[in-house]
């Protein structure tokens, strides 16, 4: 990209500011959960009567809810079953990280393959994160699961946009950068535009932030930045065994970590639709 790239990425950005349509509305069963849940406590009858009406959805959480080792709920013929297991954050986190993709419309192909890319990672990343959860007794598979795939959020409505802005280059590199730059402020700005706690924009905001320390309990920006080195290329476990938010968590080395996530990360991975993580 040419000495007009900090212009093109100040102008995108003035864009979402001033023009909140330019941000993707919540997929809409997630935004009529929440919106249910937001009211009078509702019947679990009411909230499975919701899912179902989005059969795509019913069936990815019927299948996760045919894998115990996934999320510590019980084998159930119903979706109504389900819903009892699950309190209403899981199941409305559960439900977003399966709506997620629909944020990202376009055909232009080269714009599409950008995303291809940037979106395996992230469901890569979701699934890693999810597995390290269950080393976090304090912490939820799949708020994990959501704080994964929410990283890079950002990047989903850039990508939409610059369909709109055909003077932009298109050269692979040069998109990648733009996403790489922009895809923090854009996550914050969605995910507060969506109204999600704190935490979760937090993972999109320190998405880069790998020296980042604080106090308390291990959260959920740490155990996202642990699942992105993970992911990171080439491979440098000696980078991240350094990596503060690593240290935290006293996890084992990161061979050893890896061989103990492969299982539950490959079962998410095929519940995604993602693709497999390479082997050592």
């Amino acid at each position: 990209m040419d000495n007009r790239h900090d212009t093109v990425k100040l102008a995108l950005y003035e864009r979402f500011l001033k023009d909140a349509s330019a941000l993707p509305p919540m997929p809409d069963t997630s935004l009529r959960l929440r919106q249910l849940q937001a009211g009078e406590t509702p019947s679990h009858e009411q909230v499975s009567d919701l899912l179902e009406t989005n059969p795509s959805l019913a069936g990815r959480l019927m299948e996760f809810a045919s894998l115990p080792l996934l999320g510590h709920v019980r084998p159930c013929p119903r979706l109504l079953d389900l819903v009892r297991q699950l309190d209403g954050r899981r199941l409305a986190n559960l439900v977003l990280a399966f709506e997620l993709q629909q944020l990202f419309d376009g055909d232009e192909p080269r714009l599409r393959k950008v995303f291809n890319k940037r979106w395996n990672l992230s469901l890569q990343r979701a699934a890693l994160s999810a597995g390290l959860a269950q080393h976090l007794p304090h912490l939820q598979e799949e708020d994990a699961l959501l704080a994964g795939l929410l990283q890079d959020v950002g990047s989903l409505p850039l990508l939409r946009e610059l369909h709109h802005w055909p003077q932009v280059s298109r050269l692979e590199v040069d998109v990648q950068r733009l996403c790489e730059q922009l895809s923090a402020e854009l996550g914050v700005l969605l995910l507060s535009a969506w109204k999600l706690p704190g935490n979760l924009q937090d993972c999109a905001r320190l998405r880069r932030d790998w020296c980042r320390q604080h106090k308390g309990a291990v959260d959920l920006a740490d155990v996202v930045q642990v699942a992105s080195q993970l992911l990171e290329e080439p491979r440098d476990d000696d980078r991240l065994a350094r990596l503060p938010a690593y240290q935290r968590m006293e996890l084992p080395t990161p061979r050893l970590l890896r061989a103990e996530l492969a299982e539950v990360v490959a079962l998410w991975l095929k519940l995604l639709g993602g693709r497999p993580l390479e082997a050592d």
